[in-house]
């Protein structure tokens, strides 16, 4: 539906001819910094991993790129508990505490896109309707940054709340020992020198993909500054927070033509960028998932096993 919208009044012709003119060397420039955004995004989740495992540097690159990896193939993001279970085994920790590590990296990305969002709403024209989106993501990742935030600090608070429900004996210890063990890989929050270097860690993250973004519109003959790469990325990035298709196909092309229009960038000149940067992500990351997985020696159907049972995994963690 969404990538109808964008290509009903699409200038095919125009399209094709970008295509076959795009700068090829200038594409492969842009992927190759677009991989290097990864290196980052990799040391920034170790950072948010540190209380609950610390491991060597960049041990995390594969297990980080499979959750892309699965996310360009399964919908409603679930390659997210992929990365999560296949982390949990290879690094010997619970598949919840790594879970929730991956919530709060995507937690910090949000924020990171909100205050990017109001900064250039300083120096562009938006329209109000998005910027009233951006207040209402405000308030309600606002008030999930709270509730995780205190659900570190507050673990026996919030497992004395569960315990009050009334719940069948056997449910509410299977519910309490989820709790716990997601709870634990909210540590980071009660590390500030942690927050503050993974606060940066994103930044260079988004500023690297908005480098590669802005070489990778120049390659199809639009140019762009830094800034509206970046802005792509802050409105892209949010209307994606919303579990939708596998790679987000549709989403992205959507959301980018808004982003893109509001630069006076013509319709059909920006959805055809953007649908060829993503393509070129989506063929980049299937790429790096396929090397993990001859680097894990991890099956492609390994990573769909992602359904077995808490208590399992801790059982063979403890050894029991």
């Amino acid at each position: 539906m969404l990538i109808y919208l964008c290509i009903r009044n699409l200038d095919f012709a125009q399209s094709v001819n970008l295509i076959k003119n795009a700068n090829i060397k200038m594409v492969c420039l842009a992927l190759v910094i677009y991989t290097l955004s990864f290196v980052v995004r990799s040391l920034r989740w170790e950072y948010i991993l540190m209380p609950l495992k610390k491991i060597k540097p960049f041990r995390s690159f594969f297990f980080l790129v499979f959750g892309f990896f699965m996310n360009n193939v399964l919908p409603l993001r679930l390659g997210e508990f992929v990365r999560a279970k296949v982390a949990g085994e290879k690094l010997q920790v619970s598949r919840s505490g790594v879970f929730a590590t991956v919530v709060v990296e995507r937690l910090v990305d949000v924020i990171v896109f909100i205050i990017s969002f109001f900064l250039i709403a300083l120096f562009v024209d938006i329209p109000g309707w998005l910027k009233h989106t951006f207040v209402v993501c405000t308030v309600i990742f606002g008030a999930i940054f709270l509730v995780l935030f205190f659900m570190s600090k507050k673990q026996k608070n919030f497992v004395s709340i569960i315990s009050k429900l009334h719940l069948p004996v056997k449910i509410s210890n299977i519910i309490e020992g989820l709790f716990v063990k997601f709870s634990n890989g909210l540590e980071f929050f009660q590390h500030t020198k942690l927050i503050l270097i993974v606060f940066i860690l994103s930044g260079i993250v988004w500023l690297i993909e908005a480098w590669s973004y802005k070489i990778f519109f120049l390659a199809f003959g639009l140019e762009i500054s830094v800034m509206q790469a970046l802005f792509f990325i802050v409105v892209t990035g949010v209307a994606t927070m919303i579990p939708t298709a596998p790679g987000f196909v549709g989403a992205i092309e959507a959301s980018g033509v808004v982003a893109l229009g509001i630069f006076g960038i013509d319709q059909s000149l920006a959805f055809t960028a953007i649908a060829s940067v993503h393509f070129g992500d989506i063929m980049m990351t299937y790429l790096m998932g396929v090397t993990g997985m001859v680097k894990e020696k991890i099956s492609f159907s390994d990573l769909f096993k992602f359904a077995v049972t808490e208590e399992k995994q801790e059982s063979k963690i403890n050894g029991k």
